[in-house]
């Protein structure tokens, strides 16, 4: 990977730094100035530089919407159990969104049940629809962001 690095760095660097970024990209550390139209007024008037701005972006297939099976298991620290249809709020990469999951297992020969309710101690799949993102992705679903709920 070094020596890819060099390669790349020995190539590129007889160019002017404006056409050696439209083939290499901003280097990591470098300072860059984004100008973002029509901003809410709201970010301005909440603004706080002492906290940073996360930009982020998704890839041109992450912005198309479908049925998403994710493979999950019920935390062992939250007593109640989750049901079909219900609303949970998904955390997936970037996206934060809303969504209703259906509940089911594998069966011995490759069909999936449909489950009303997540099992006890062990993984299910959970099918909803989302973004779809890459597999292997991290994902994080939880009821309610409400503090007050009794557990």
């Amino acid at each position: 990977m070094a020596e890819r690095a060099k390669r790349n760095r020995q190539e590129f660097e007889s160019l002017p730094p404006e056409q050696r970024q439209d083939y290499i990209g901003v280097q990591p550390g470098a300072y860059v100035r984004l100008e973002i139209p029509n901003i809410p007024c709201e970010f301005v008037q909440h603004f706080d530089p002492s906290y940073p701005i996360i930009v982020g972006s998704l890839l041109p297939g992450e912005e198309k919407l479908g049925y998403v099976r994710v493979r999950m298991k019920r935390h062992r620290w939250y007593k109640k159990i989750l049901k079909s249809h219900d609303p949970l709020i998904v955390s997936m990469g970037w996206r934060r969104f809303q969504t209703l999951c259906v509940y089911s297992v594998e069966d011995h020969n490759g069909r999936r049940r449909m489950l009303k309710y997540t099992p006890e101690h062990i993984h299910c799949m959970a099918s909803f629809y989302g973004p779809v993102t890459t597999p292997n992705t991290g994902v994080l679903a939880i009821q309610s962001v409400n503090n007050n709920i009794n557990t």
